[in-house]
């Protein structure tokens, strides 16, 4: 498996992702290694993690002026590396998450053994995030920036024998950004830590978290434009006339952060609004267990929502605009939770209605997950597509301990 990184020191639904599909293919005997960037020079280029064996490719560190340029090492340092550990293991399947490392594999001559884990259009979420202010001193650079990625995910998903999307929506947007694209794509969703994110008592946890109001509506994001937090904050009003005890927690960091502070005492409502800043990847599941509702305010593109399924799975329903992937995947609870629209007054008016609705969607919520969202459920699909792409090789004798 290759990805730009996981846990604990790459934090983020697509990290946390892959690592629960790590979990759930070396329960059923697999041999695992995962690949990832180096971040930091002090890390180690090899550790042992018990279940899997993690890799570490060399990459410009974090920090340094060189670092963004990480995809254009990644496409052209990497492939020699990557034929050499493969000369060296002999790995049966690749599994890349990244569209920079799916290229690599292609040009290292893997792409037959390799199934591309499509996340969301890189090439479109660079042009979305300078358009909203994300990159002011680099703006005129991201449309240059765009179409080479553009480029690289049409090169990957072409030389790649299966693509899996994380939802229909993902699936329909590749092919709206690559209509010539001739690779396979199925669509096969995220699996959520079930173990981990699971219903239990709210007290203990709003009191960690200094929650005194009721209800309380919770959403952790990247505090970016696209998100639409803006709107979700022009909301609170009217839903704090209807509950007037109401607090709504909103976790993440970003650049919107002071803006979204200022906006709240622009409203009127900045004793009613949490920020928290970001929150650690241990705190997460309280947090969860301390909102009566999930709140998804997403103005463009939302390629999943892993964080749809992590607050099904602890008993919390999710209310969410009607945009990207939010119909069918936090929609697929109850289509009653998606908003007419992404104004303010539709979102507000679909909160009250899950607020309404809580006790008998939170009593289901568990339950839909575990036939939709699991491990087990994720497992087969992508077990299947590894085992398909696998057998595109004549075996070969390996030398060494390295799993495949």
């Amino acid at each position: 498996m290759i990805t730009d990184g996981v846990p604990p020191e790459h934090r983020g639904g697509v990290a946390s992702s892959v690592l629960v599909e790590v979990d759930e293919l070396a329960r059923r005997g697999h041999r695992v290694t995962v690949l990832v960037r180096r971040h930091d020079r002090a890390q180690p280029l090899a550790e042992d993690r018990g279940h899997y064996r993690l890799l570490r490719h060399p990459a410009p560190a974090r920090g340094s002026r060189a670092y963004y340029a990480h995809p254009l090492t990644t496409t052209l340092q990497v492939p020699a590396w990557l034929r050499a550990l493969d000369a060296r293991e002999g790995f049966d399947a690749v599994y890349v998450h990244s569209t920079f490392h799916a290229l690599a594999a292609v040009r290292a001559g893997l792409g037959e053994r390799a199934v591309f884990r499509f996340h969301a259009p890189s090439s479109l979420e660079v042009r979305l995030d300078a358009a909203g202010g994300k990159y002011p001193f680099a703006r005129a650079a991201s449309g240059v920036v765009a179409d080479l990625t553009r480029r690289a995910e049409l090169a990957a998903v072409d030389g790649c024998a299966r693509t899996l999307a994380t939802s229909g929506y993902v699936r329909g947007l590749l092919q709206q950004v690559h209509p010539g694209a001739r690779g396979r794509v199925d669509v096969v969703p995220l699996a959520v830590d079930l173990p981990r994110f699971a219903p239990g008592p709210a007290g203990p946890a709003r009191e960690r978290f200094g929650l005194t109001g009721s209800p309380v509506l919770l959403t952790v994001r990247r505090l970016v434009r696209r998100m639409g937090l803006e709107n979700l904050l022009a909301a609170v009003p009217a839903l704090r006339a209807a509950h007037p005890g109401l607090q709504l927690v909103v976790g993440g960091t970003g650049y919107l952060a002071d803006d979204l502070r200022r906006r709240a005492a622009e409203l009127g409502v900045a004793d009613a609004v949490v920020f928290p800043g970001f929150v650690a990847e241990e705190d997460l599941p309280e947090l969860y267990r301390a909102a009566d509702l999930f709140v998804l305010p997403t103005l463009e593109m939302e390629g999943f929502g892993i964080v749809t399924v992590e607050a099904f799975a602890s008993g919390v329903p999710v209310v969410a605009t009607p945009v990207g992937a939010n119909p069918e995947v936090a929609g697929s609870l109850d289509p009653r939770t998606v908003a007419a629209s992404t104004a303010p007054g539709d979102l507000a008016a679909a909160v009250l209605r899950g607020l309404d609705l809580r006790g008998e969607l939170a009593a289901r919520a568990r339950a839909h997950v575990e036939r939709h969202y699991s491990p087990a459920v994720v497992g087969d699909l992508v077990e299947a597509a590894l085992v398909e792409v696998s057998g595109s090789r004549t075996a070969r004798p390996r030398r060494g301990p390295g799993p495949s």
